[in-house]
Protein backbone atom coordinates (compact mmCIF):
# COMPACT_ATOMS: atom_id res chain seq x y z
CA UNK A 1 0.00 0.00 0.00
CA UNK A 2 1.02 3.52 -0.63
CA UNK A 3 2.06 5.66 2.34
CA UNK A 4 -0.67 8.18 1.54
CA UNK A 5 -3.38 5.52 1.85
CA UNK A 6 -1.94 4.28 5.13
CA UNK A 7 -1.85 7.82 6.58
CA UNK A 8 -5.41 8.47 5.37
CA UNK A 9 -6.72 5.26 6.96
CA UNK A 10 -4.88 6.03 10.20
CA UNK A 11 -6.48 9.48 10.33
CA UNK A 12 -9.96 8.06 9.72
CA UNK A 13 -9.59 5.36 12.40
CA UNK A 14 -8.10 7.90 14.82
CA UNK A 15 -11.04 10.26 14.30
CA UNK A 16 -13.55 7.42 14.80
CA UNK A 17 -11.78 6.33 18.00
CA UNK A 18 -11.87 9.92 19.32
CA UNK A 19 -15.60 10.25 18.55
CA UNK A 20 -16.37 6.97 20.35
CA UNK A 21 -14.25 7.96 23.37
CA UNK A 22 -15.89 11.40 23.71
CA UNK A 23 -19.37 9.93 23.32
CA UNK A 24 -18.80 7.31 25.99
CA UNK A 25 -17.24 9.75 28.45
CA UNK A 26 -20.00 12.32 27.83
CA UNK A 27 -22.73 9.80 28.68
CA UNK A 28 -20.97 8.27 31.66
CA UNK A 29 -22.64 8.73 35.00
CA UNK A 30 -22.17 7.05 38.35
CA UNK A 31 -25.24 5.23 39.58
CA UNK A 32 -25.76 5.79 43.31
CA UNK A 33 -28.50 5.44 45.90
CA UNK A 34 -29.33 8.10 48.48
CA UNK A 35 -27.30 6.57 51.32
CA UNK A 36 -24.19 6.26 49.17
CA UNK A 37 -24.43 9.86 47.93
CA UNK A 38 -24.84 11.14 51.50
CA UNK A 39 -21.90 8.98 52.66
CA UNK A 40 -19.72 10.54 49.96
CA UNK A 41 -20.78 14.03 51.08
CA UNK A 42 -19.92 13.28 54.71
CA UNK A 43 -16.51 11.87 53.76
CA UNK A 44 -15.63 15.06 51.88
CA UNK A 45 -15.44 13.61 48.38
CA UNK A 46 -15.64 16.36 45.74
CA UNK A 47 -18.93 15.73 43.94
CA UNK A 48 -19.17 19.02 42.06
CA UNK A 49 -17.83 17.78 38.72
CA UNK A 50 -19.36 14.31 38.67
CA UNK A 51 -22.59 13.39 36.92
CA UNK A 52 -24.66 10.98 38.99
CA UNK A 53 -27.66 8.81 38.31
CA UNK A 54 -29.42 8.97 41.68
CA UNK A 55 -32.12 6.43 42.53
CA UNK A 56 -34.59 6.42 45.41
CA UNK A 57 -38.23 6.84 46.46
CA UNK A 58 -40.11 10.14 46.51
CA UNK A 59 -41.29 11.58 49.83
CA UNK A 60 -44.81 12.77 48.98
CA UNK A 61 -45.17 15.59 51.50
CA UNK A 62 -41.94 17.24 50.30
CA UNK A 63 -43.15 17.93 46.72
CA UNK A 64 -43.18 21.65 45.89
CA UNK A 65 -44.02 22.89 42.38
CA UNK A 66 -44.29 26.41 41.01
CA UNK A 67 -46.21 26.29 37.71
CA UNK A 68 -45.15 29.82 36.75
CA UNK A 69 -41.40 29.21 36.98
CA UNK A 70 -41.58 25.44 36.34
CA UNK A 71 -39.42 24.85 39.41
CA UNK A 72 -39.98 21.48 41.04
CA UNK A 73 -38.43 20.39 44.32
CA UNK A 74 -38.89 17.15 46.24
CA UNK A 75 -36.99 14.81 48.55
CA UNK A 76 -36.04 11.21 47.95
CA UNK A 77 -34.99 8.49 50.37
CA UNK A 78 -33.13 5.21 49.85
CA UNK A 79 -36.18 3.06 48.97
CA UNK A 80 -39.87 2.41 49.77
CA UNK A 81 -39.01 0.22 52.76
CA UNK A 82 -37.00 3.04 54.33
CA UNK A 83 -39.96 5.34 53.86
CA UNK A 84 -42.46 2.88 55.34
CA UNK A 85 -40.40 1.48 58.22
CA UNK A 86 -38.56 4.55 59.48
CA UNK A 87 -40.03 6.05 62.64
CA UNK A 88 -37.67 9.02 62.55
CA UNK A 89 -37.00 11.12 59.49
CA UNK A 90 -34.90 8.94 57.17
CA UNK A 91 -31.83 10.38 55.43
CA UNK A 92 -32.94 12.21 52.31
CA UNK A 93 -31.67 14.23 49.37
CA UNK A 94 -33.49 17.27 48.00
CA UNK A 95 -33.90 17.16 44.21
CA UNK A 96 -34.22 20.32 42.10
CA UNK A 97 -35.78 20.04 38.64
CA UNK A 98 -36.86 22.65 36.11
CA UNK A 99 -39.68 21.58 33.82
CA UNK A 100 -43.26 20.40 33.77
CA UNK A 101 -44.37 18.35 36.76
CA UNK A 102 -44.57 14.68 35.73
CA UNK A 103 -47.96 12.98 36.23
CA UNK A 104 -46.30 10.04 37.97
CA UNK A 105 -44.65 12.20 40.66
CA UNK A 106 -46.30 10.88 43.82
CA UNK A 107 -45.51 9.51 47.27
CA UNK A 108 -43.29 6.40 47.07
CA UNK A 109 -42.71 6.75 43.32
CA UNK A 110 -39.42 5.22 42.22
CA UNK A 111 -37.17 7.96 40.86
CA UNK A 112 -34.08 7.94 38.68
CA UNK A 113 -32.54 11.40 38.41
CA UNK A 114 -29.47 12.25 36.36
CA UNK A 115 -27.63 15.39 37.42
CA UNK A 116 -25.05 16.96 39.72
CA UNK A 117 -24.73 17.83 43.38
CA UNK A 118 -24.99 21.58 44.05
CA UNK A 119 -22.62 23.36 46.46
CA UNK A 120 -25.34 23.40 49.14
CA UNK A 121 -25.76 19.59 48.95
CA UNK A 122 -28.95 19.43 46.89
CA UNK A 123 -29.21 17.41 43.70
CA UNK A 124 -29.87 19.38 40.50
CA UNK A 125 -31.39 17.32 37.70
CA UNK A 126 -30.03 17.89 34.22
CA UNK A 127 -31.92 19.62 31.43
CA UNK A 128 -32.40 16.64 29.13
CA UNK A 129 -35.89 15.08 28.87
CA UNK A 130 -34.72 11.83 30.49
CA UNK A 131 -32.99 13.45 33.48
CA UNK A 132 -36.05 12.72 35.66
CA UNK A 133 -37.68 9.31 35.29
CA UNK A 134 -40.47 8.17 37.61
CA UNK A 135 -42.42 4.98 38.13
CA UNK A 136 -45.45 5.27 40.38
CA UNK A 137 -45.71 2.01 42.35
CA UNK A 138 -49.49 2.06 42.74
CA UNK A 139 -49.94 2.34 38.99
CA UNK A 140 -48.30 -1.05 38.42
CA UNK A 141 -49.39 -2.98 41.52
CA UNK A 142 -52.96 -3.54 40.26
CA UNK A 143 -51.70 -4.86 36.92
CA UNK A 144 -49.35 -7.30 38.68
CA UNK A 145 -52.14 -8.57 40.96
CA UNK A 146 -54.52 -9.10 38.02
CA UNK A 147 -52.18 -11.62 36.37
CA UNK A 148 -52.86 -15.26 37.37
Amino acid sequence: MKPRVIVGLALIFGALAAIVAFTISGNASLEVKVDELLRQQRSGIDQSQKVYKLTGSVVGDSIRYDAKTLNLQFDIVQDRETLANSLATPPRVTVLYRGARPDTLAHEANAIITGKVTPDGKFAAGSSPDSLLLQCPTKYEAAAEAKP
